[in-house]
């Protein structure tokens, strides 16, 4: 059972990333208190402003304290790590990373990023019965995909020239260290198989 946790989320109610953020919680039915500042007139308004600019001098939104921690932005996986969350993205991130680091591979040290990359492949999963690259589109049959299932077999090539796969998903340990320009790796799928 999770451990219950002090949660306070600062956010607007037109902001799509904080409804989000709202969303997520509800779904993991994690006991939370939120308030939309844009809702707040006069002196509540007032007194929430003073309260997140000690938290975070910016007041940008969304904000969130978790336990006395203060994460700001839409990063998702950042919440979920704080309050205690484990998923079956959490599951498919530990078992690619110990299949795919000793052959060289890492995941991009960007977690936010990686962990978007790993929803869209549990997404293309549930979809069409496969991890279709979560940055191309699938036709839906597993033949005229299976170049592009997940790690694609663009990959080495991409990774080997450009330190990065397509995605920028996995990637080199020198491009992860900044020791090599991170650069708009092109398409290697020939046109025609996406269809």
């Amino acid at each position: 059972m999770m451990e219950t946790k002090r949660i306070k989320l600062y956010s607007l109610s037109t902001c799509a990333y904080c409804q989000a953020i709202k969303k997520m919680l509800r779904d993991l039915d994690v006991p939370h208190e939120s308030v939309d500042g844009d809702l707040l007139e006069g002196q509540e308004r007032d007194a929430l402003l003073a309260e997140l600019r000690l938290l975070n001098p910016s007041c940008s939104f969304p904000t969130i304290t978790i336990d006395g921690q203060t994460i700001t932005g839409f990063k998702v996986q950042e919440i979920k790590e704080a309050i205690g969350v484990r998923t079956k993205v959490d599951d498919l991130h530990d078992m690619l990373k110990k299949v795919q680091e000793p052959k060289g591979y890492f995941f991009n040290r960007d977690r936010e990023r990686t962990f978007d990359l790993l929803r869209g492949l549990l997404t293309n999963k549930d979809r069409y019965g496969y991890m279709a690259c979560p940055c191309r589109l699938a036709s839906g049959k597993r033949e005229a995909d299976r170049d592009i299932i997940c790690p694609c077999e663009y990959r080495a090539a991409d990774v080997e020239e450009f330190g990065s796969c397509y995605c920028q998903f996995y990637v080199s340990q020198e491009w992860n260290e900044e020791r090599i320009p991170h650069i708009f790796v092109p398409e290697r799928r020939p046109v025609g198989r996406d269809s």
